[in-house]
């Protein structure tokens, strides 16, 4: 690795934009009133489905993904997955075929499955220590911060059609530039010569065999995942439970939200510094603390700090992939993220459906009570994640009491 420079800006913006719109595909969710008119045959569902297709899609190529990578290599998958999301974004633009549409999608989600475990493993691959620590914060911040950029220009381009709002996929162009520039094909083959060494001794491991510590990581991603989506699915019910004034403020609450979180996500690597394995716990108690001051706000103000609060555990993201790619052997590396990654979707995914299935097996009702019942799941990912770090700081302790046993 050592003819890898890995001080290079160009190499580290070249990983890093990847990122930009891997979580854009509901950027264009605002086309949907419009285009539920123009497509007046379809079904309301249908046309919201428009929004939800790529996540399909995404589970899918994330599992797909690795059969690609050890086919063409990490380098090509990217740009491919970027180019098929460039072309599945844009389509829509130049037609009014709904099933084109659909189908392009489709596109835009296989696309950005493809390059979904790379965001993370590409930085594993050249990165360790604090150093990987810090770019995986700031590659979670880019994610969501491209997630929010793309919403805004999407909407700024609804007020010419919603054909137009599909325009912001041609951000796909640059991020293709930046990379393949950035990461090219000289970079690839130094670190893949110096894996080679090290995947040949762990050949031997099953590349579907993963340690219990990150299965668990993995699982309370899945988890905290169901307890999140709550922040954006049952909000707005809520402050209408809680009959807040301005609740048009709702959606700027959220922008403002996503964009500080990815501030504060950005700086994951120093807060690790600071609480080691107990990073997750802190955390959970900032979710816990952002839904007790949501239920409890007393107007909007109040409901966009507790937001804010909420938006910065978004920080488990780097922490999750870190301890993945810490606690996996190397040929193992890139199945254990897809598998992540995609927990992390199907979680999103079933959030309405194991809130509601919570809330009647205790005989409640009402968005209020589904925070409450959010704030308990990020309750219990904090204690399990507590175990953890107890474990592990023991752990510590006794190799450390060892080490000084034999130098006695």
């Amino acid at each position: 690795m050592d003819s890898v420079n890995k001080n290079s800006r160009l190499l580290k913006t070249g990983i890093l934009s990847i990122s930009v719109l891997l979580t854009a595909a509901s950027a264009v969710s605002g086309t949907v009133p419009m285009m539920a008119k123009e497509f007046s045959d379809k079904s309301s569902a249908q046309v919201q489905a428009l929004i939800t297709i790529p996540s399909i899609a995404m589970m899918i190529f994330i599992l797909l993904s690795s059969i690609f990578i050890r086919i063409f290599g990490k380098r090509k998958t990217v740009l491919l997955g970027l180019a098929l999301g460039l072309i599945g974004g844009v389509t829509p633009l130049f037609t009014s075929n709904f099933l084109i549409i659909q189908i392009s999608r489709f596109i835009l989600g296989a696309g950005n499955g493809l390059y979904s475990t790379s965001t993370a493993s590409l930085i594993g691959d050249i990165w360790s220590g604090d150093e990987q620590r810090n770019l995986l914060g700031i590659q979670s911040a880019v994610q969501t911060l491209g997630q929010s950029i793309a919403t805004f220009m999407a909407g700024i381009l609804l007020g010419i059609s919603w054909h137009a709002a599909y325009l912001v996929y041609l951000l796909f162009i640059p991020v293709i530039i930046i990379f393949a520039i950035g990461y090219n094909k000289s970079t690839e083959k130094a670190i893949y010569d110096a894996q080679k060494e090290v995947k040949e001794e762990s050949v031997v491991q099953k590349q579907t065999k993963l340690p219990v510590l990150a299965l668990v990581a993995i699982l309370m991603s899945f988890i905290y995942f169901n307890a999140i989506m709550p922040e954006f699915t049952a909000s707005g019910l809520a402050i209408q439970q809680m009959q807040l004034q301005n609740q048009s403020f709702l959606s700027t609450a959220l922008a403002i939200a996503g964009i500080a979180g990815a501030l504060v996500t950005s700086l994951y690597g120093k807060i690790y510094k600071i609480f080691k394995h107990y990073t997750p716990v802190f955390i959970m108690l900032l979710g816990v603390i952002g839904y007790f001051g949501l239920i409890h706000a007393a107007n909007m103000v109040m409901l966009t700090i507790s937001m804010i609060i909420l938006s910065s555990t978004s920080l488990i993201f780097p922490y999750i992939y870190g301890a993945v790619m810490e606690d996996v052997p190397a040929a193992s590396k890139d199945f254990a993220l897809s598998v992540a990654k995609v927990f992390n979707n199907f979680g999103a995914f079933l959030s309405p459906y194991a809130m509601a299935a919570t809330a009647g097996i205790f005989g409640l009702t009402g968005a209020i009570a589904t925070l409450k019942i959010a704030m308990c799941y990020l309750i219990f990912i904090g204690i399990v994640f507590l175990i953890l770090a107890i474990l592990k700081t023991n752990k510590v302790k006794k190799v450390d009491s060892q080490s000084m046993t034999k130098e006695q």
